[in-house]
């Protein structure tokens, strides 16, 4: 089901309490009204203390929560909702010690554990989609500065692929991935499954991406020259970097070289800002 965004007034009104989460989680299982996971029967009864929906016809009991992250959890619906609004509309990010504070959690664990299973569910969502049309792709290197070579070849760095799929002045989504090196085959593994066969590369040249070129994909390299040539040249994959790095420094104090990038954000998508503004060049 495709829900329209919300702002912070709309979402305060609409799930004020934790009937109105119970009622808006049915209709996400139901959508076309009740139905027996066991025999399909449309009747039910609703036990109000156990709050599960029993079947007239067979008795088999079921939680609009059960099969979702807020499976058997003893945290109010209202702050699970709350939580995710927060993490999903914050392009900087959010620490998991301010929202304890926001939503008064007593337990650190606790919000750290929902905190993990939202950002799985989002990435597991954002998995399914596979990037098509015009696409930027960029390499990038995240860390802090350290002595020796710089872009790419840096040593103790997480090095990250970054790509973008753009729509004339606009982006739709993006998928990013962090590799042991920027080899063809290593490219290769992590995005051959991710792209469209009849997608359109457009990258600064660097040979290992060519490996993409695969049926009817098509791969367009152009000369960079600089870090400030390629923030003109691929505008959108620059800009995602540049907010995944704001991101970092605005919420985590380091990085280790061997974390996943799911950690950091949420989807990749809503951390590209749409006016194109802050870009920065990146160790690439």
């Amino acid at each position: 089901m495709q829900q329209k965004p919300l702002n912070l007034e709309q979402f305060q009104r609409k799930f004020s309490t934790e009937k109105a989460c119970r009622e808006h989680l049915f209709k996400l299982r139901w959508p076309e009204g009740y139905r027996c996971p066991r025999c399909n029967h449309d009747k039910y009864y609703y036990h109000s203390v156990r709050r599960l929906y029993q079947c007239k016809s067979c008795k088999y009991q079921v939680s609009v929560t059960a099969g979702t992250i807020f499976h058997k959890t003893r945290t109010p619906l209202r702050k699970w909702f709350w939580m995710i609004f927060l993490m999903g509309n914050q392009k900087s990010g959010v620490s998991m010690m301010s929202i304890q504070k926001m939503l008064a959690i007593k337990k650190y664990q606790t919000v750290w554990t929902m905190g993990h299973k939202i950002r799985h569910a989002m990435s597991k969502r954002d998995s399914l989609y596979k990037l098509a049309g015009l696409i930027e792709m960029d390499d990038t290197y995240i860390g802090s500065k350290k002595k020796g070579k710089q872009g790419r070849g840096a040593a103790g760095k997480l090095k990250v692929i970054v790509a973008v799929e753009t729509a004339s002045d606009r982006t739709r989504f993006a998928k990013m991935e962090n590799v042991e090196n920027l080899s063809k085959d290593m490219i290769f593994q992590a995005f051959d499954e991710k792209i469209e066969q009849n997608a359109v590369l457009k990258t600064d040249g660097w040979k290992p991406y060519r490996v993409l070129k695969k049926d009817e994909r098509d791969h367009k390299p152009i000369k960079v020259g600089s870090g400030e040539k390629a923030g003109k040249l691929l505008p959108w994959v620059h800009t995602l970097i540049s907010n995944i790095k704001g991101n970092i420094r605005g919420t985590y104090h380091g990085v280790d070289k061997n974390i996943s990038v799911d950690t950091f954000w949420n989807s990749p998508s809503d951390l590209i800002e749409d006016s194109g503004k802050n870009r920065c060049s990146t160790e690439s």
